[in-house]
Parts: structure tokens; C-alpha cells; sequence
């Protein structure tokens, strides 16, 4: 007696059949109705699929091979020396799978039906909305974890622009062999034409790439035109603000008898001071996580960005806000509520000197002027610590270590360090100007 799981290749796909063999007279073979895109996600020795899988619901698929298993040992271990009655395999087959000849409707058809979706269709919005759908609950075989709250925000965004320009095109569909030059010439421009920001342009174009490089790696299509160097994520510098100590110290010494702007103005100190993602800093507020060493407190958070483990010693103000809470954080604050107040906070403080930044609008150079309290967001508090830290000395891979900046260029454009006051920092700190 013999037992097997098998891949059956088509020209689409390759499903997963079960097969039972008793001599030459006894057989019974039938697809369990799930399907894989590619033979390379099949364990045949271990007769299973590979974990992990890009493959919607691997692991259950997994249980429900196991589950077969289970069944035809009891039955084997039964029917020892009287032989094994073929009927009872098929009967334990249809009980999991409900999919063998004699059975007309195909339990798992919801699995083959998805799969041949992805499979056959050349429409890139139907596959990106699969994607959004299955990485947000199924880890990335590049990354090895769900897409990130942020990423998922800004990957729908994306999604839902490139779903405007379509309609707006009069297009019913948008093919894999479509995402060409003339493509992205033209949703260049249909994006210049809502206004949007060079940086932000470059996300979407990016998002793009990412979700092209996904499908080209799963085999849905053969087009390299994302990958040239024409189909590139643009970006651009742009001279946003942050708060320096004096200014911080400002903020700090507000009497604020309002609950809420209080927890808003101490949560964004907080984030001045350890330079964290606004998304880690407010998971962190809702559990706290402290770690003690040498008679001194550290914060301890994983980066959902990067699921890096950061370690930030606590200073002088996290210890000061810390008290004022009688040894607890601050209460929780949605990000919304937070960049409500924040820029009535900085208007009481009176940062009101005047404030300009240059950026790419609808691919035409725009200038922004006001008082500076109307720029600052829950992100100056970042570009605040790095910068500050900076300018007190701090070693730049120390710096990054916490920022989880990959790069010193990438960091070096994200600091704002005012040309002269670092040419000044400079020649007071290397001898060869002294």
C-alpha cells in the first residue's frame, strides 16, 4: 500500500493531487483542489508546502494534508491483515477535502478560484489588490512580516490614485506589458495635474515598482520596463523645520491647563528626545517597555519600519515628564489629535518667526511662507532629535542607530544643519583650520 501527495503541472498552474495504491487492481487518485503558482513552493520529500509561502493560506493547506494523514493511519492501523477497504479512503478523503470524483462540488474551489485568478489575469490592479489583501495578513518572502501599518496606508493611497488615473483615462483595465515609458510619462503628469508634491509622486512611482517586482518574481509577467532607469522614484530635497533646544525649551515651560494639549505637547516632547517614528512612538505610549541597567532607565522599542530592536537612554526631559506622571507615561493620543494641537501649542510658545521652504508642486517650484508654528508636525519632533543631536556632538552611527536611517546620505538629507553653522562647527573642531 502506497500514499502520496503530488504536484499535477498544467500550463497555468500546478495543483496538489493525493494518490492511493493497493497492488495492481486498487487505485484512487483526486485533487485535493488547491493549487500552487510554482512547482518551487513544493516540499516533495516532505509532500507539503514550503514555509513560508507567498501562497494564500499555505499553512492551512498544510493542516489539511496532515489532517488526510492522520485519518488513513487510523484507518491502516484498523484494517491490519484484512486489507484496506478503498472506500473508506475516499470517504476519509471527501470528509477533508470534499473534492474526489464522486464528489460535484469542490470544497476548496474558493482556494482554486483565487489562485487562478492571480494566475491567469495580466490586469496589474487585480493584483494589487491581491497584494494589499494577502501581505497585510501574510509575511513578505523578502521582508518576513506583514506589510507595516504606514506601508499598507500609503500602498492603498497609491492604489486608489492609480485607480483614478484609469478611470480618468477611460480604460477598463491596465495590463502588466501597459507600465511602459509612455505610461509612466503620462501618470506622471496626470499626477502633476492634481498637485501633488515631487516626493509624494515618487512614492506612488515607487509603490509601483515594488508591487511589479512582487508579481514579476511570482512569474505573472515578463516586463522589465520598471527596473530602467527612465521608470525612476523622484525625489527632491526639501528644507522642512525643526525645533531647537532654545525653541524646545519654550514648549517645555508652557502652562497648559487644557488635558489634552498637555498630553499632546509632553508625547511630542518625548518623540524630540528619542527621535522615534511617530507610529513607535505612540505604540510604545500604550505599553511602555523600560529597561534598567547600571542604576539608569532605558526605552526599549522594535521598530515596526524596520523590526529593528532600538535601546534610548532616558535624559533630563523624558525623566522630568516621567515624574510629572507620577512615574508612567503620558495617556495615549491618536497621531490626528496630537498635529491638532501641536501648532497652537508652538503659536503660544511664540515661534512665530518667519518661516520658507521651496518644494516641486505640480512639477512647478512653490514657495511656502509663514510663521514657523504653522510647519510643525508630530515628524519635526524626529527631524528635531537628529538634528539637535548633531549639532551637540553625538556620533552620526550612534545618531542613526536610534533614527534606523540605513545610510549617512540618506541621514545627511534628512538633518537640518544650516551650511554656515556647520562650516563654523568644522573650524572650530579640526586643527588643520586652527
Amino acid at each position: 500500500m502506497k500514499t502520496k501527495f503530488y504536484l499535477r503541472k498544467s500550463t497555468q498552474n500546478s495543483a496538489i493531487y493525493f494518490e492511493f495504491r493497493n497492488g495492481k487492481t486498487s487505485k484512487f487518485r483526486a485533487s485535493t483542489g488547491f493549487v500552487l503558482r510554482s512547482e518551487k513552493e513544493w516540499d516533495t520529500v516532505k509532500q507539503k508546502v514550503k514555509l513560508p509561502s507567498s501562497i494564500t493560506n499555505s499553512s492551512l493547506i498544510n493542516v489539511k494534508l496532515s489532517e488526510l494523514k492522520s485519518k488513513l493511519d487510523n484507518i491502516f492501523y484498523e484494517s491490519t491483515n484484512r486489507g484496506v477497504d478503498i472506500d473508506k479512503i475516499i470517504q476519509a478523503f471527501d470528509e477533508v477535502f470534499g473534492t474526489s470524483k464522486t464528489t460535484e462540488k469542490n470544497r476548496n474551489s474558493c482556494f482554486l478560484q483565487q489562485n487562478i485568478v492571480t494566475e491567469n489575469s495580466n490586469d496589474f490592479l487585480v493584483y494589487y489588490d491581491w497584494f494589499l489583501d494577502f501581505y497585510s495578513k501574510n509575511n513578505s518572502p523578502y521582508t518576513k512580516k506583514v506589510l507595516t501599518a504606514g506601508t499598507l496606508r500609503t500602498m492603498k493611497s497609491s492604489y486608489s490614485i492609480l485607480k483614478k488615473y484609469i478611470e480618468q483615462k477611460g480604460l477598463k483595465k491596465i495590463f502588466f506589458n501597459d507600465i511602459n515609458r509612455a505610461f509612466y510619462n503620462d501618470f506622471v503628469s496626470f499626477l502633476n495635474t492634481k498637485k501633488y508634491s515631487k516626493n509624494y509622486i515618487g512614492t506612488i512611482i515607487q509603490k509601483i515598482k515594488t508591487v511589479m517586482g512582487y508579481a514579476f518574481d511570482e512569474e505573472k509577467h515578463t516586463n522589465l520596463e520598471y527596473k530602467k532607469s527612465y521608470f525612476a522614484k523622484m525625489t527632491e530635497i526639501v528644507n522642512h523645520p525643526y525645533l531647537d533646544l532654545l525653541e524646545l525649551e519654550k514648549i517645555d515651560k508652557l502652562v497648559l491647563n487644557q488635558r489634552e494639549m498637555d498630553l499632546s505637547r509632553d508625547i511630542f516632547l518625548i518623540g524630540c528626545n528619542t527621535g522615534l517614528r511617530i507610529g513607535d512612538l505612540l505604540n510604545f505610549i500604550k505599553n511602555p517597555k523600560i529597561i534598567t541597567q547600571n542604576q539608569r532607565d532605558f526605552i526599549q522599542v522594535s521598530q515596526s519600519k524596520t523590526s529593528n530592536p532600538v535601546i534610548i537612554p532616558m535624559n533630563p526631559t523624558i525623566l522630568k515628564i516621567l515624574a510629572k506622571y507620577n512615574g508612567s507615561f503620558p495617556s495615549y493620543l491618536h497621531q490626528n489629535i496630537i498635529n491638532e494641537n501641536l501648532k497652537s501649542i508652538c503659536k503660544m510658545a511664540k515661534i512665530n518667526n518667519p518661516y520658507e521652504y521651496s518644494r516641486t508642486e505640480g512639477g512647478k517650484v512653490i514657495l511656502h511662507k509663514m510663521p514657523k508654528y504653522k510647519f510643525i508636525s508630530t515628524h519635526t519632533a524626529r527631524r528635531s532629535f537628529c538634528t539637535n543631536a548633531y549639532y551637540s556632538g553625538m556620533p552620526v552611527p550612534d545618531i542613526m542607530a536610534i533614527s534606523g536611517h540605513k545610510t549617512e546620505k540618506i541621514f545627511y538629507n534628512y538633518i537640518k544643519v544650516d551650511v554656515l553653522d556647520n562650516a563654523a562647527r568644522i573650524a572650530a573642531d579640526n586643527p588643520f583650520f586652527n
